[in-house]
């Protein structure tokens, strides 16, 4: 892919698959791991919202009278305090569980211990202990179900839990206005410590609660944004990645987006393979194929596939082949059509023909002005500056910024690592007026132009130019395709019968020229005559891939408000 298309610290991940993608186990234990993270996140929520409401409440006078008989009056206001306090707990580590969190599993069990022991100190409420206790039994044995390893401050939030939460903490606050509404309010009573004073002590422990569950949430909302500040590789990972593509023999061009710096890495147990991918929301999005041998191809997306899984979040697989189609397949991936790529045939390209009459006339009159296609091999002497001033002014051209994810961008140090194409005037002493970088696939029978740009003084033409001159260098290097790009969209068939993703993006291909020009670049890319290979997103049917798109629009351009200022020029 190139300049062409749409446009959290790590969760630390488990060593081990997650108990139902293990090999040969199915059966009950799937269904088993399916239902209780679920139940038992619910159960806990209601556990939690059990304490609440019971500290809201007053106490039964007779069990009272007879615990202070025997326990002091301080422990007794301290532990309906901590009663409270362990609810709201309850309320956040509900949705811990339903994420499968391990920290979550043992942090519940110890806070519903700790609740049933503080319910028998604060009124001697033996009934609420009793199912407390019973819980935190009935979690122990499933250990196994909780299988992703995370932090309570990794941001376990969703916007329906915390709803959930506003809702019990509101309802517990009624509970405690309707109880104790003969009660006048005064200053005094937060600090009135009676044997009979029920009022005060369920104001402390609702304060204290709502106190907690706002700073809970708040460590939580930081955590969510800590974590992406600190999303990508290590040194390591990337050193890794890049020993596995160099030992690569076959594969895609888009694997070079490895060296852009933004994208994590999930490797196959055997290490021969990765799939490199982006976060987005509670996304992670997989940029083309994954890399490695063809024949691990299906291990790389099950690697890939467990690691999200453990993170709690979903894949995505974006720019995918159709050599890729039967390992989606066999996950029972959701897989739609979302563009074709302009793939010349190297060998077999030739400027003869009356088909070929503008293009071979273009050539004829640039070479005869004196310009020529200069190809710099990695380590060359490449005129930085020129190619810099060349970006900027481009940039500032098209009222655009870099992007990312599924696109190059102008680093020297990015740049470095493939040939450079240049156009200038014979003899080598002229300036550029125009480049672009070129991606070797792994194994080296493949490139791509990736980062293209011209300058204002560029003649008519001379993208068109360094194309042909690319194609015929690459000739000579004993490459058999040279990969133009993705034309969005492009190919879609719309019908009765195709699906809604298809029938939308076939009127916006055919509708949204001023938007992007869908059409026109790829009758600009046609004239090359190429063959044209379907490029598709996939991801599991639970996630909306009209929203996958979004995201991988929103990675590209770097957030909302790169995605909504003017779009730079399509390569």
């Amino acid at each position: 892919m190139a300049e062409k298309e749409l446009a959290e610290t790590p969760e630390k991940q488990s060593s081990e698959p997650p108990a139902t993608t293990r090999s040969g186990e199915f059966g009950w234990r799937v269904f088993v791991d399916a239902a209780v993270p679920p139940a038992a996140a619910i159960i806990c929520f209601a556990a939690g919202v059990l304490l609440l409401l019971s500290a809201s409440q007053p106490n039964l006078a007779g069990r009272m009278g007879d615990l202070l008989a025997v326990l002091p009056l301080p422990l007794v206001e301290v532990s309906h305090f901590v009663a409270s306090l362990l609810g709201m707990l309850l309320l956040f580590l509900a949705a811990g569980l339903w994420r499968r969190i391990d920290t979550a599993w043992w942090a519940a069990i110890l806070v519903l211990l700790a609740g049933a022991a503080f319910s028998l100190l604060k009124a001697l409420h033996w009934e609420e202990a009793l199912a407390l206790a019973l819980i935190a039994g009935a979690l122990m044995p499933l250990r196994r179900s909780f299988y992703r390893r995370g932090h309570m401050s990794d941001g376990l939030l969703s916007l329906p839990s915390l709803i959930a939460i506003f809702a019990v903490t509101g309802l517990a606050i009624w509970g405690l206005l309707a109880a104790y509404e003969n009660v006048p309010y005064q200053d005094d009573l937060w600090w009135t410590f009676l044997r009979d004073s029920d009022a005060p002590r369920s104001m402390r422990a609702l304060a204290g609660a709502v106190t907690l569950g706002c700073v809970v949430a708040a460590w939580q909302i930081i955590g969510v944004r800590q974590s992406r500040k600190a999303d990508g590789h290590t040194a390591a990972d990337l050193a890794r990645a890049e020993a596995i593509f160099s030992a690569t023999r076959e594969g895609h061009p888009d694997a070079n987006l490895m060296f852009v710096g933004d994208k994590s890495f999930a490797f196959t147990p055997s290490g021969k393979s990765f799939v490199m991918y982006g976060r987005r929301g509670g996304l992670w999005i997989a940029m083309g194929n994954p890399v490695g041998p063809a024949e691990e191809q299906l291990d790389a997306l099950i690697a890939f596939h467990e690691a999200a899984d453990h993170a709690g979040k979903s894949p995505v697989i974006y720019g995918a082949s159709g050599d890729l189609l039967p390992a989606l397949v066999d996950l029972g991936y959701t897989i739609r059509k979302i563009g074709e790529a302009a793939c010349i045939d190297v060998p077999g390209f030739s400027l003869e023909g009356s088909s070929r009459a503008r293009l071979r006339q273009a050539r004829n009159r640039a070479l005869r002005d004196g310009w020529r296609v200069e190809v710099i091999p990695p380590g060359g002497p490449v005129p930085w500056e020129a190619l810099r001033q060349i970006s900027d002014a481009w940039l500032k051209a098209h009222s655009g910024t870099e992007k990312a994810f599924s696109l190059g961008r102008y680093d020297e140090a990015y740049l470095a690592r493939f040939p450079i194409a240049i156009v200038r005037q014979e003899g080598g002493g002229g300036a550029p007026v125009a480049f672009a970088s070129l991606w070797p696939a792994p194994g080296g029978k493949e490139i791509a132009v990736d980062l293209m740009r011209h300058g204002p003084d560029a003649p008519n033409g001379v993208m068109d130019f360094l194309f042909l001159g690319v194609t015929l260098w690459a000739k000579t290097q004993g490459v058999e395709v040279f990969d133009l790009g993705m034309a969005p969209l492009s190919g879609l068939r719309p019908g009765r019968y195709s699906p809604a993703l298809t029938n939308v993006g076939h009127i916006a291909y055919d509708r949204g020229e001023s938007l992007y020009g869908f059409r026109g670049l790829r009758a600009y890319k046609s004239k090359f005559a190429p063959d044209w290979q379907p490029l598709f997103i996939a991801a599991p049917p639970r996630v909306s891939l009209p929203f996958a798109l979004m995201a991988v629009a929103l990675l590209t351009s770097g957030g909302l408000l790169g995605l909504i200022l003017p779009k730079t020029s399509a390569r």
